[in-house]
């Protein structure tokens, strides 16, 4: 199987950084020819020819070996999002924003209009323009509060996002500030943890790690916790990056995995459906679009009622899986006893057992948040409702 891509991006960055105002422009043209043979092989060039990548391609994949499932191609012409940038409005916006604090202030707002072409050589013929602006926020003053939202679509869209941000920023910050370290007595025990808004959506993060098909790892079944794939948003795209049409995809049923993240090679080998490939200048990876968690029955007062002592994380710094253990250490924790909440509190990080973790949920709350992010420099995002699970606070 032959695949010719071109990549074309239009990005203009507009910044606030101390007392620097900054807006910043580029383009470029990526062109790639990519064959599935004994291997695979890849060549790509910002200005070579068709003809020339695709017979230094053959040459590197040499012969037939790849099996690759059969796929519902994309034909035709598809688009993302509507908009433009208006500079003049980034700036204010971000302007407005500083003004709302007394820290040292940094925004960016991005926007890109990116136009993909792919046509294999078994019948995928497509073309997709995207246009999506993203925002980056961060206050430091004792500490640093921070929030990344974006949309599909121009400036206009994300002015509509003013008020939220400044709200929830502006709630974070001040909880920062007076926020205390975590006694350290309490390090390494076991609590009932709330995640909530990108806690919770870094959490659905680090398990689609594990069920992504080209390197699919033990995720033992539990309970609680439905999660789909859905292309359609910030994430996502009309066809990934083989050309196979897009559709939302149920990937785990009351802690139950029922389908993996798939290219497709992988869907070959685990007789799965392909439509999750990333990458059009390397071998294709299995990705995640937009994770969305399905609702359920519980309020987030009822979680923290329920709580006789343990903590409500919100915010992120960094999520990962180490080892066997999911590690996500968030911006800030609130402390929980008797079933109220008690004060801020820094906590280094949540440790759940990777394999274990849809069986350490206990409740899935019913008010939902989006995170918004970008992996490898593929756009991603997470929808997600507050999630009470067992964890280990360090």
């Amino acid at each position: 199987m032959i695949q010719w891509s071109i990549l074309s991006s239009r990005t203009v960055e507009v910044a606030l950084r101390g007392n620097s105002e900054e807006v910043n422009k580029n383009s470029s043209e990526l062109r790639s020819v990519r064959v599935a043979g004994r291997r695979w092989g890849i060549c790509s060039s910002s200005n070579g020819e068709f003809h020339e990548l695709e017979r230094n391609a053959a040459r590197l994949a040499g012969g037939e070996g790849i099996k690759l499932s059969d796929a519902e191609l994309a034909v035709g012409d598809f688009k993302m999002g509507k908009g433009s940038i208006d500079e003049v409005l980034a700036l204010e916006i971000l302007r407005d924003l500083r003004d709302n604090f007394s820290g040292l202030f940094e925004g960016i707002i991005t926007f890109e209009e990116c136009r993909r072409e792919i046509r294999t050589s078994d019948g995928a013929d497509a073309v997709e323009t995207r246009i999506a602006t993203d925002m980056n926020v961060s206050i430091a003053g004792r500490r640093v509060a921070s929030i990344h939202t974006g949309v599909l679509g121009g400036i206009e869209e994300l002015e509509r996002k003013y008020e939220p941000v400044l709200e929830e920023l502006s709630s974070r910050f001040k909880a920062l500030e007076r926020a205390k370290f975590l006694n350290p007595f309490m390090r390494g025990f076991k609590f009932k943890v709330i995640l909530s808004k990108e806690s919770s959506c870094s959490f659905i993060h680090e398990i689609a790690h594990r069920l992504e098909g080209d390197l699919p790892m033990e995720l033992r079944d539990g309970s609680a916790l439905t999660i789909y794939d859905e292309p359609a948003g910030f994430g996502g795209y009309n066809f990934d990056d083989e050309g196979v049409l897009a559709r939302k995809r149920k990937l785990v049923e009351d802690g139950v995995v029922i389908c993996h993240l798939n290219t497709r090679e992988s869907a070959f080998r685990l007789c799965e459906e392909p439509g999750n490939a990333r990458g059009l200048f390397t071998i294709p990876k299995a990705f995640q679009t937009n994770l969305v968690v399905e609702k359920g029955d519980w309020s987030i007062e009822e979680m923290i009622s329920e709580t006789s002592e343990g903590f409500l994380a919100e915010g992120i710094l960094r999520a990962e899986i180490f080892g066997e253990m999911i590690r996500i250490s968030p911006e800030l924790c609130w402390y929980i006893r008797r079933g109220e909440i008690q004060t801020p509190v820094l906590v280094n990080e949540i440790r759940i057992p990777a394999s274990d973790a849809l069986k350490r949920v206990v409740a899935v709350g019913k008010e939902m948040f989006e995170r918004i992010g970008f992996e490898k420099g593929f756009p991603i995002s997470e929808k997600s409702p507050p999630i009470l699970i067992e964890a280990t606070v360090a």
